[in-house]
C-alpha cells in the first residue's frame, strides 16, 4: 500500500512540475448544440430542377486570452519557420484541444429521408467554407471536412460520433489548403490522410494551428423535418480553455474558400 501510495503521489507531483492539464469539458450552452431542417428552411443554393438544403450550427470553442507579450513572442516565433501561410505561429497548435462530438439524428417524417452530416473547421487564421458547382443543371457541393451521408427510415433515429483523430485530421486539412494544396477536395476527402497523400504532403506547414471551432450541420437536397442534436466535450491538453466567467479569445478567421479541381 505504501509503495502504491508513493507511486500515486510522484504521478501527482509529475503533472503538476510540467504544467500539463487533461481537463475535459463540454461546451455551448446547457452542453448541446441542435441543428434542424423543416419544410420551409429555404433553398442554400438552386439550379433550374434541383436544390441544395443546408442549414449550420456555429461551435466556437472558449479560448483562453493570451498576454500581448505571449502574442509578441509567437509573432517573433515566425521567423524561425520558412514559409508559414500566417503572420505569427498560433496560439492555439495542434493537440492543444482534442475536440469529440456525438450526436442523434432523428428524421421526424413519415417518409424515408436522405441527409448529410457536415463539419468545416476553423482556426485563429482561417476558416474552411466549401462551395458548389452546378453540373449539368444540378448543384454540387464540395466536400466538407468531415461529411458522412445518410438515408433514414421513416422516423427513424441514428447516432455518431465525430472523434478526437478526426477533427485533427480537419486541423491538418486546414492548414494544408491554405498552404498552397492545388486540390481542395481532394485534400479534404475523408478517405485521403494528408500525412499519407504525396500529392499533398509537400504542403503541410512546419506548424499546424489546432481548430478554434467549427460548424456542423446538415445538407440534403429536398426539405424535411430532421433534427441533429450534438454534445462537444474538448480535452485541454494544453491549458488553453478559458475559465467559464471569462471574455474568450476573439478571433476572425478569414474564409477559405477551396477551387474545384479534376481529378488527373
Amino acid at each position: 500500500m505504501r509503495v502504491d501510495a508513493s507511486i500515486a503521489l510522484l504521478v501527482v507531483l509529475s503533472v503538476l512540475a510540467c504544467g500539463c492539464t487533461d481537463e475535459r469539458r463540454f461546451i455551448g450552452d446547457g452542453g448541446f448544440y441542435q441543428v434542424a431542417l423543416s419544410e420551409s428552411t429555404p433553398a442554400a443554393f438552386t439550379a433550374e430542377d434541383a436544390a441544395l438544403f443546408i442549414i449550420e450550427e456555429r461551435v466556437e470553442l472558449p479560448i483562453r486570452v493570451p498576454t500581448e507579450t505571449a502574442l509578441e513572442d509567437l509573432r517573433q516565433a515566425a521567423a524561425n519557420f520558412e514559409g508559414l501561410p500566417f503572420a505569427r505561429v498560433p496560439w492555439v497548435e495542434r493537440e492543444d484541444l482534442a475536440i469529440e462530438v456525438d450526436f442523434t439524428l432523428s428524421n421526424l417524417d413519415d417518409a424515408e429521408r436522405q441527409v448529410a452530416v457536415i463539419i468545416n473547421g476553423f482556426n485563429e487564421f482561417h476558416e474552411y467554407m466549401p462551395g458548389v458547382t452546378v453540373i449539368d443543371d444540378e448543384p454540387e457541393a464540395d466536400f466538407s471536412q468531415w461529411e458522412r451521408l445518410y438515408e433514414l427510415d421513416p422516423e427513424a433515429r441514428v447516432e455518431g460520433t465525430v472523434r478526437e483523430e478526426e477533427f485533427d485530421e480537419a486541423a491538418v486539412d486546414l492548414a494544408t489548403v491554405v498552404n498552397g494544396a492545388p486540390n481542395s477536395n481532394a485534400v479534404v476527402f475523408f478517405e485521403n490522410k494528408s500525412s499519407r497523400d504525396e500529392r499533398n504532403r509537400a504542403f503541410i506547414p512546419a506548424v499546424i494551428p489546432g481548430l478554434a471551432g467549427f460548424r456542423i450541420g446538415l445538407r440534403a437536397t429536398a426539405p424535411g423535418r430532421i433534427v441533429l442534436d450534438a454534445t462537444v466535450r474538448v480535452r485541454d491538453a494544453g491549458d488553453r480553455l478559458a475559465n467559464p466567467d471569462d471574455e474568450p479569445f476573439a478571433i476572425a478567421p478569414a474564409p477559405f474558400m477551396p477551387i474545384a479541381m479534376a481529378e488527373e
